[in-house]
């Protein structure tokens, strides 16, 4: 990209200000704060928007149900099974915050969305800011804004501004590492991120790899290369012992009567399925930095390729000067390692399956457009790429404006709720991807649950991202008289599966893209528990 070289000065995080500048910080300062909370409210109406043009999910709406159960006093989730990744320390306190002042159920994923990836983004920005102050800090921080304030319309805003799908993990760890940066040589930055990596590794096992093992690396690296460092040890310390602290608090919580969890059947890859995983890490890498042709217009990919064009360069240098044998700060040194974990991680295991994998991928953006900011916004703006990188910036925002022209997402259940009520039918059964996201549009007062067609010799209740007492027919109101069927999606129930179990239905109807089979009893009865 034609870049200056790294200096040694960058590396290390060391603020270089001259006296004009020192006695400019203290204003910079004020400038900071009250921007920050403009920016904060300005970004959060943006992603609210934006988020809205994205479909709820059936994940996203067992979130809101989960947060809803939080908020109504079940604190440990008692009676819920979940995924491996729980994000009950990560991303359900927000659902859980927002579902208690929230009337609008459907707007709760919206609103969480939006408020995690705005917490995401100020994150990334002090994280990239390091330890400089005054105007120079500003533009380290300009950089990483520009490169993370517009998810592109799509499936880039489904995984990035609807959850969860790992943004929460990925604030929490950037979290951990501003503490760290903050703190200096003083202790407590290490004791907050360990804490804060024990929180993320307790709710979303990529902390695993996007945390916990980058931090054992690079304390490690470290006490090699320096002994006697009581920060480095405390770091190691910390990483290390977030692993079987997590376990011991999972424990506790289901000791306690709290939730249950379902590991995630994470393996390595087959050789032959490695030309696939290539592909979609590299489609997935362009997918979140909006500059993937599929989905995007040309002028609008080349523009954001400039951006993770430098996010490369950013990485490639910062690389080569620490196998050169320069020292970059602790924190620059985790970013690098996390990035390339991240993309082991993913490239390398069964989980690359298509395009909304890519989740798996948020730290590598988030920490991409960080470590730009961190190591070459000083080079960008003053060498003489800096025309091209402020009409760069200028074009981001400008497209960033223009995707808030996107149409909101259409909501197909709204004309169902209505017959559903109307019909006085407000309990039924359907597949997992056409279940909670009825219950949640309808505020609860239209309940779908999750079935699971596949298992012999009768249905079973399907126990995942859902509660054990929405399947028993003693509990009152749980009378399913309906099965639901979306037309149009074929991970749908399928039809002649549902009559083989239940019999010919009493009656049927059709609303839209979706099918109504009604029986004349309680179908909680003939399924497995």
């Amino acid at each position: 990209m034609g870049l200056p070289p790294l200096t040694r000065e960058s590396l290390s995080g060391a603020a270089t200000r001259s006296r004009p500048a020192e006695r400019s910080s203290g204003r910079t300062g004020g400038l900071v704060a009250g921007g920050t909370v403009a920016a904060a409210a300005i970004l959060l109406l943006v992603y609210d928007r934006l988020s809205a043009t994205a479909p709820i999910t059936a994940d996203s709406a067992n979130a809101v149900l989960q947060g809803r159960a939080i908020a109504g006093g079940n604190l440990l989730l008692g009676g819920w099974t979940l995924s491996g990744a729980s994000f009950i320390a990560t991303d359900l306190p927000f659902y859980a915050l927002v579902a208690a002042v929230r009337a609008c159920p459907p707007r709760v994923a919206h609103d969480v969305g939006a408020l995690i990836y705005t917490l995401l983004v100020l994150a990334a920005c002090f994280l990239a800011r390091g330890r400089e102050r005054g105007v120079r800090a500003l533009g380290r921080m300009a950089v990483t804004l520009v490169l993370l304030v517009a998810p592109a319309p799509g499936d880039a805003v489904q995984l990035l501004l609807l959850g969860p799908f790992h943004a929460g993990t990925t604030l929490v760890v950037l979290l951990g590492l501003l503490a760290l940066d903050a703190a200096g040589e003083r202790l407590w930055g290490a004791v907050a991120l360990g804490v804060l990596l024990t929180l993320a590794l307790l709710s979303d096992a990529l902390t695993l790899y996007v945390g916990v093992a980058p931090v054992v690396l690079v304390a490690l690296v470290r006490l090699i290369r320096r002994r006697r460092s009581r920060m480095d040890l405390v770091m190691l310390a910390g990483a290390l012992l977030a692993v079987p602290v997590s376990l011991l608090l999972m424990g506790l919580i289901q000791q306690h009567g709290g939730l249950t969890t379902i590991p995630r059947q994470g393996a390595f890859a087959p050789i032959e399925e490695m030309p696939k995983n290539v592909a979609l890490t590299v489609e997935g890498v362009l997918l979140l930095f909006g500059a993937d042709l599929l989905e995007q217009p040309l002028p609008v990919c080349l523009v954001h390729l400039a951006g993770l064009a430098l996010v490369v360069a950013a990485y490639r240098g910062v690389a080569a000067a620490w196998w050169r044998g320069q020292q970059p700060d602790r924190v620059t040194q985790a970013l690098v390692v996390a990035i390339a974990f991240d993309v082991a991680a993913y490239l390398l295991s069964n989980q690359a399956i298509d395009m909304m994998t890519s989740r798996y991928l948020i730290p590598l953006m988030a920490f991409g457009a960080v470590l730009a900011g961190r190591v070459y916004a000083d080079r960008l703006w003053t060498g003489r790429l800096r025309g091209a990188a402020a009409a760069v910036a200028v074009l981001y925002l400008v497209l960033g404006a223009l995707s808030l022209r996107t149409p909101l997402a259409p909501t197909p259940e709204a004309q169902l709720e209505t017959f559903l009520e109307r019909h006085h039918l407000g309990y039924g059964v359907a597949a997992y991807w056409q279940a909670s996201t009825v219950t949640v549009h309808s505020g609860g007062r239209v309940r779908v649950r999750a079935l699971d067609m596949g298992t012999t010799p009768m249905p079973s209740a399907y126990h995942w991202e859902a509660e054990g007492s929405w399947y028993d027919p003693a509990q009152p109101g749980n009378d399913a008289r309906f099965v639901l069927r979306d037309t149009w999606d074929p991970r749908s129930v399928d039809p002649a599966a549902v009559r083989a179990a239940f019999g010919t239905p009493s009656e049927e109807y059709r609303v839209g893209r979706y099918e109504i089979l009604v029986w004349d009893r309680n179908l909680l009865n003939d399924i497995a528990h």
